[in-house]
C-alpha cells in the first residue's frame, strides 16, 4: 500500500471517531437552562417518533399548527496557551456530515472539538389537519408538509494569522406526510447536503455530497405511535491533497441505506419513547485513478427515554447503546481495517414544576470502547456531564432562566494525566411578544483546562436564538 492509498483509506475510515464523541445538541431555551437534554420538552425537542426516533411520517403528529422558525447559534472558542481560535456559525459539524462524510482524518478534524451547537436554521411547516376549502372551491387534503433550510460554518486560525482552515455546510430537506386512514400515515423525506473544507494553505480541499430520500408510514391510535422509516442516500466525496510539491486527488462513492423503527406510549403523567437504527454504508475510492480498496461500515443504534410526570415533580431515565463496525479491505481482498466502536449511554433526571418555576438537574455518563481487531488492542474513554437549570416566569409571558453544567471527558482510561474539565454558566431569557410570536435568547460562558498541560486556559462564548411565529390559520 503506497502512501497515496495510506491517505485516502485513513480519510475515510476515521471519520467513524467521530460518532463516538457527539454531545447533546440544545436550543435557546434550554441552553439558558443549562443545557438540560432530558426533563423539559420543547418546539423541535418532542418525546415522539418524529423528533426522537426520526420516522418521517411522524411528522403529522409531531407539529399541528402551521408555523415558522428560525434560530442561530454561534461560539468563539479561545486557547489561550496555543493562541488557536474557533469560530462557529451553526453546528461545528453537522448531523448530516456525522452520519455520512468521511473527513474526520482531514487534519481540521483531528482536532475539532464537538459543540452542542444546532445549525442556523429556517424551517417552514404547513399543517392542514382539518376539512377545508381553498379559494375556487377545491376541498384542500390533510397533510403537513415542512421545509427545513440550513447553514453551518466552522474557522480555525491562530491568533494573528490571517489564514484559517474553513468548513461550510449548507443543505436543504423536506418532509411530507399525508393521512392513510384514520390510524395511518404515511410520510416522504429528501435531502441535499454539500460539504466543503478547505484547509488554510489550499493544500487540502474536500466536498461531500450525499442526495438522499425516504419514506415510511406510522400508525397512531392513542396512547401508542409506531413508525417505520427508510432511508436510501448516494455519497460523493472528493478531496484533493498537495505534499511533496504534487496533488493528489482521489474520491469515494457508494450508497448507505438506513431502516429504523420507533414507537411511544403517552398515558396521563407517563411518557415512554424508544428507537432503533440500522446503518448500512458502502463504498468504493480511488487515488490518482487507480482503485484503493472498499469501505463498509454496519452500525447498529438502540435509545431510549422514560417520563414520569406524578404531581409537581418530573422523573426522566434515558439510555442509549451504538455499535458501529468499519471493515477496509484493498482491491486484492486483503483487510487493511477492522475496528468495531462501541458507545454506551446512560442517565437520569429529576425536576419539579411549582407555579412560576421549573427546574431540574441531570446526570449522564459515556463509555466509548474501541476494539482494533487488526492490532487486537483494546481503548477505553469516559464522559460525565452533570446538569442543572431553571426558569422563572418574571411576568406573564417574559420568563428568565439560568443554569450550570459540568462536563468531564477522560479521552483515555489507561492514561492518568488527560482528563479535560470544563464548567459552564448560562442565562437566558424569553419573550412571547404577542400571541403568535415566541423570542429564546441565551448566553453561555464555558472555561475549561487540561490535566495534561494546567497552563493552558480554554475560554468559550457561546450564544443561541430562537425565534417562532405562528401563522393565523384561514379556517
Amino acid at each position: 500500500m503506497d502512501l497515496n492509498q495510506s491517505k485516502g483509506w485513513r480519510i475515510i475510515v476515521l471519520s467513524v471517531l467521530s460518532f463516538c464523541s457527539i454531545l447533546f445538541a440544545t436550543n435557546a431555551r434550554l441552553a439558558g437552562m443549562g443545557g438540560l437534554s432530558l426533563i423539559f420538552e420543547d418546539d423541535l425537542y418532542k418525546l415522539d417518533i418524529y423528533d426522537f426516533a426520526g420516522i418521517a411520517a411522524g411528522l403529522f403528529e409531531n407539529d399541528t399548527i402551521s408555523n415558522v422558525i428560525a434560530r442561530a447559534d454561534g461560539l468563539k472558542e479561545v486557547w489561550q496557551r496555543d493562541s488557536l481560535t474557533y469560530l462557529a456559525l451553526g453546528q461545528a459539524i453537522p448531523q448530516r456530515l456525522i452520519d455520512y462524510a468521511p473527513v474526520e482524518a482531514v487534519a481540521f478534524y483531528e482536532v475539532i472539538p464537538q459543540f452542542p451547537l444546532t445549525p442556523c436554521e429556517l424551517i417552514y411547516t404547513s399543517s392542514q389537519r382539518k376539512e377545508a376549502y381553498d379559494d375556487w372551491g377545491n376541498l384542500r387534503p390533510l397533510q403537513v408538509w415542512r421545509i427545513y433550510a440550513d447553514y453551518s460554518q466552522l474557522s480555525r486560525k491562530y491568533i494573528g494569522d490571517s489564514l484559517e482552515d474553513r468548513v461550510r455546510t449548507p443543505a436543504v430537506s423536506g418532509i411530507y406526510c399525508r393521512p392513510i386512514t384514520q390510524n395511518f400515515d404515511y410520510g416522504l423525506s429528501s435531502d441535499l447536503f454539500y460539504g466543503i473544507f478547505n484547509s488554510a494553505d489550499n493544500q487540502e480541499k474536500v466536498t461531500l455530497v450525499p442526495i438522499g430520500a425516504g419514506g415510511g408510514v406510522a400508525y397512531n391510535k392513542s396512547p401508542v405511535n409506531l413508525g417505520l422509516n427508510g432511508e436510501y442516500h448516494y455519497l460523493m466525496f472528493d478531496y484533493n491533497e498537495t505534499y511533496a510539491g504534487t496533488t493528489h486527488s482521489g474520491g469515494y462513492s457508494g450508497h448507505a441505506a438506513s431502516p429504523s423503527f420507533g414507537s411511544s406510549i403517552k398515558l396521563t403523567n407517563f411518557t415512554w419513547v424508544g428507537a432503533v437504527n440500522y446503518k448500512w454504508i458502502s463504498l468504493s475510492g480511488k487515488a490518482d485513478g487507480n482503485d484503493i480498496g472498499d469501505l463498509k461500515i454496519t452500525d447498529y443504534l438502540i435509545k431510549s427515554r422514560v417520563l414520569f410526570t406524578p404531581s409537581l415533580i418530573r422523573l426522566c431515565l434515558f439510555g442509549q447503546y451504538d455499535n458501529k463496525t468499519p471493515i477496509y479491505t484493498s482491491v486484492s481482498g486483503d483487510k487493511w481495517f477492522e475496528t468495531v466502536y462501541k458507545s454506551y449511554n446512560f442517565g437520569g433526571s429529576a425536576g419539579v414544576v411549582i407555579g412560576k418555576i421549573m427546574a431540574g438537574l441531570e446526570g449522564l455518563y459515556k463509555s466509548n470502547i474501541a476494539d482494533d481487531k487488526e492490532a487486537n488492542e483494546t481503548y477505553k474513554s469516559s464522559d460525565l456531564t452533570g446538569r442543572f437549570g431553571l426558569e422563572y416566569c418574571l411576568i406573564k409571558d417574559i420568563f428568565i432562566r439560568s443554569g450550570f453544567n459540568y462536563n468531564q471527558s477522560d479521552p483515555d482510561l489507561n492514561q492518568s494525566d488527560d482528563n479535560i474539565t470544563f464548567n459552564t454558566i448560562a442565562a437566558g431569557i424569553g419573550i412571547n411578544l404577542i400571541k403568535n410570536i415566541r423570542f429564546d435568547l441565551a448566553y453561555n460562558y464555558k472555561f475549561g483546562k487540561l490535566d495534561s498541560d494546567p497552563q493552558e486556559k480554554i475560554f468559550d462564548h457561546l450564544g443561541f436564538l430562537f425565534f417562532k411565529y405562528i401563522l393565523r390559520s384561514k379556517e
